[in-house]
């Protein structure tokens, strides 16, 4: 398989920094990039994040990235690149108690236009408010993906029926669980995945036409 790295070249302060390039090399994997500025943001540095900011403020983001580069970078991001796996919390506590703030794995933008989607078509997406800023999907017997949509503070965690949460509270190891990771996990995925295409085409027309 032959894949196309892209680094991209923005014209303005940091054009030294990043370099557009084509490079073909056989890859197993999936597309790349080099230069990712809506997800991954731990691995961001300081001038890159700068750049991304600016852009989106001064609304100049056209300077930045082409329509194409931007659609490109926003294609990538799904829930399975972006967000940390359930596999990652296989303790029961941890399970129970985990919770993954949105801002340290997306750009801010995205979250926005995440919980503005959430706000405005919740209902369409089969989505159910419980609270002025706390939205749910059932993806199981006893268990549902709960998003909170607190500016600054968006976070998504698992909620469970008491007597889902009671036998997970017990399990010693994996096996034990009452439902499979690998079966939430998909399930999760899924639905918040359809909240990213929402987002995704949300935060696209902001940044091309502000």
């Amino acid at each position: 398989m032959q894949e196309v790295i892209l680094s991209f070249r923005p014209m303005g302060l940091f054009q030294a920094r990043l370099w557009f390039t084509e490079i073909t090399k056989p890859s197993a994997h999936g597309s790349w990039m080099e230069f990712q500025p809506f997800m991954d943001k731990v691995h961001l540095n300081g001038c890159d994040a700068l750049l991304v900011y600016s852009a989106q403020t001064a609304a100049k983001w056209s300077q930045l990235l082409s329509a194409e580069q931007t659609a490109y970078a926003l294609g990538q991001v799904t829930t399975a690149r972006a967000l940390p796996a359930l596999t990652e919390f296989v303790s029961a506590s941890m399970l129970l108690d985990s919770r993954i703030h949105l801002r340290e794995f997306l750009d801010d933008s995205l979250v926005e236009a995440i919980s503005k989607t959430l706000e405005n078509e919740a209902a369409l997406l089969q989505w159910r408010q419980l609270e002025a800023t706390s939205y749910v999907y059932v993806i199981g017997a006893g268990a549902a993906v709960c998003i909170e949509t607190t500016y600054g503070d968006e976070k998504v965690y698992l909620r469970y029926a008491n007597h889902i949460a009671e036998a997970i509270a017990q399990a010693q190891n994996e096996k034990e669980l009452p439902r499979s990771l690998l079966g939430l996990q998909i399930n999760l995925q899924e639905c918040i995945d359809i909240l990213l295409a929402h987002a995704r085409s949300k935060t696209f027309a902001h940044l091309l036409h502000p």
